[in-house]
């Protein structure tokens, strides 16, 4: 059997209060897709009977903004709300697609995107995409309100820079007016599997000049922390888009990650399969 407490706020304040005063001593609870089986399994690091900070009663925390520049997401936002908003299909369909390979229906119901964030997997669905994005995280104390970018709010798997007396309040994704998004992965099995490999782009595309005007390329399950391949970005806006530059994107690209070999796949295959993903999305650029 096992066993925990629950405190359960009912604002931010007070649940801030109750973080500043346990700080790593309490866990934040929202959908609890993973907390509550790493409770379950005495995988976590908070003892044999753990305090949760129960979120859910929170509803000021659960929701999906349209600001002029920006989509907010709260923390209380399911994968399930993501896949059926009208904003997000509007500005950022790419992620859509990205949040539809998580889990089941059961687990997307419950499962919350900020949750996803701050679990830090650099085999997660969502992370890549919001890579892309630069997306930022706002980071609330009692005190004071900051804002990370994603790339430095996770430093490693599970590992993050989130003070333990602060809670994330808020997902700020850039919207990217003009840009073909895509979100592409390989697994072992369709359904309910972790990904081997995946890679997310973003491209504006400049059709006169036959030129990427921008591109944002990411690399999922590769390295200790998604990967941002900056190198690669930088050698494709340099000249004219056309299949020899493609090769040479897709040889840069592997130099850009630091794959380990696991139970899903081996090193070599997760290099090559970033090299192959992008390709086809820069073959499918030049022939749209």
């Amino acid at each position: 059997m096992y066993q925990f407490e629950i405190e359960t706020p009912k604002n931010i304040m007070e649940a801030l209060t109750l973080k500043n005063k346990f700080k790593n001593g309490i866990q934040p609870l929202a959908g609890g897709t993973d907390v509550l089986v790493m409770v379950r399994n005495k995988l976590g690091k908070w003892g044999a009977s753990p305090r949760l900070l129960n979120l859910t009663q929170i509803q000021e925390l659960n929701f999906i903004n349209d600001t002029d520049e920006f989509i907010e997401i709260g923390p209380l936002t399911t994968h399930t709300q993501v896949l059926e908003s009208p904003i997000i299909k509007q500005y950022f369909p790419a992620f859509v697609k990205a949040v539809a390979y998580v889990g089941s229906p059961q687990i997307r119901n419950l499962g919350t995107i900020i949750g996803n964030v701050c679990r830090a997997s650099p085999a997660a669905d969502s992370l890549p995409i919001l890579y892309v994005r630069d997306a930022q995280v706002q980071i609330q104390t009692i005190d004071d309100k900051k804002i990370i970018p994603i790339e430095e709010f996770i430093t490693g798997p599970g590992q993050t820079v989130l003070p333990d007396n602060a809670l994330v309040t808020k997902l700020i994704i850039p919207k990217l007016p003009n840009y073909i998004g895509d979100y592409t992965s390989i697994r072992q099995r369709i359904a309910l599997s972790i990904v081997v490999v995946s890679v997310a782009i973003e491209a504006q595309f400049n059709q006169e000049k036959r030129r990427l005007d921008d591109i944002r390329i990411s690399l999922g399950a590769v390295s200790p922390t998604v990967v941002r391949a900056r190198k690669t970005e930088n050698l494709l806006m340099t000249n004219i888009l056309n299949s020899d530059l493609i090769m040479e994107a897709k040889s840069r690209v592997k130099t850009e990650c630091i794959p380990i070999t696991d139970v899903r796949s081996n090193k070599d295959y997760r290099q090559a399969m970033t090299s192959i993903l992008l390709g086809r999305f820069l073959d499918n650029l030049i022939r749209s």
